[in-house]
């Protein structure tokens, strides 16, 4: 096969398109010089890598934590003024449990339902995105119709409409967001396969008798894992904010599990009275999303360097 070759899809699609030149070297080059960034960072930065990796680990490992309460069971006087002790910190929810223990507790149920439902995001629209980008034609205009189908759904009604009819669940919750984020992975991947496929290690694997399948498992998709790191903190980012908007309304995880918007809606008959108890849940809230975007833009810059030196 000549260098100037297009492929055609099976679909009878139209060729694919070449994309920006790409410098000499295979792809295993670049994956290499991905791995190879020099660190540099602000201290805002440190702040979102360190809060997001503390958070994790406080979530996992809450129920080793020593000394933290049961996030379940009434731990003091609900009418008590916040105290420096752990427990204490952010005072008592109206039945008397420690707001911070179901602060540490509650990022369970948003890191579970953000991190899943990326993964679900991603499984589908990543392999619908490198069908289209890949064969174009034919399965390019049936997966743009997916995606610009599940961008014209506002979320928020469609999760409403959903848990109002089967019920609030982990799971019910995950898989429904998981699947209304496919169709963005789905466009960023089409995109992506589009301006790769021209390169010179994608024209190689295809000269030496390479398959399709191959060609976009170990060589396209390696490459494009760059491309999500800036843009998968960010959906995260989004998708705990509609966890917690689902929550503060009442459709989310039933009580007594905690979440945070759960936490600022049964404090909010009494937050005139006592407002420092919102404070433990919007924090978390406000500092998980600051620290998702931080470093989602931080990932996008050393993209921007690095697609600046290839």
């Amino acid at each position: 096969m000549r260098g100037d070759d297009v492929a055609v899809g099976p679909f009878g699609g139209s060729p694919i398109e070449p994309g920006p030149p790409a410098p000499a070297g295979n792809g295993s080059e670049r994956r290499s010089s991905w791995r190879s960034w020099p660190g540099t960072a602000s201290p805002t930065v440190w702040f979102a890598f360190g809060f997001v990796a503390l958070l994790i680990v406080g979530a996992a490992l809450a129920d080793w934590i020593p000394g933290l309460a049961n996030p379940g069971i009434q731990y003091g006087k609900f009418h008590a003024s916040p105290t420096l002790d752990m427990n204490g910190l952010f005072g008592m929810d109206p039945i008397g449990r420690s707001i911070f223990a179901r602060c540490i507790y509650g990022a369970r149920v948003s890191l579970t339902i953000a991190v899943f439902a990326t993964l679900i995001g991603m499984l589908i629209g990543v392999s619908l995105g490198m069908l289209a980008g890949y064969y174009r034609g034919f399965t390019e205009r049936v997966v743009d119709t997916y995606a610009n189908a599940l961008a014209s759904l506002p979320p928020l009604l469609v999760l409403l409409a959903l848990v109002a009819a089967v019920g609030a669940s982990l799971g019910t919750m995950t898989v429904a967001l998981g699947i209304l984020g496919s169709g963005m992975y789905a466009r960023v991947t089409k995109g992506a396969v589009i301006s790769h496929a021209g390169r010179e290690y994608i024209l190689a694997a295809r000269a030496l008798g390479a398959s399709d399948v191959r060609i976009m498992v170990q060589e396209l998709l390696p490459n494009l894992v760059p491309a999500f790191t800036s843009i998968v903190p960010p959906a995260m980012a989004g998708l705990i904010i509609v966890e917690g908007s689902l929550s503060f309304l009442g459709y989310g995880i039933p009580p007594p599990a905690p979440s945070w918007g759960g936490m600022i809606a049964s404090t909010s008959d009494v937050m005139n009275q006592f407002p420092y108890l919102l404070l433990g849940p919007m924090l978390a809230i406000v500092l998980t999303v600051y620290s998702l975007n931080t470093i989602g833009d931080y990932m996008s810059a050393r993209i921007n360097v690095r697609e600046g030196q290839l």
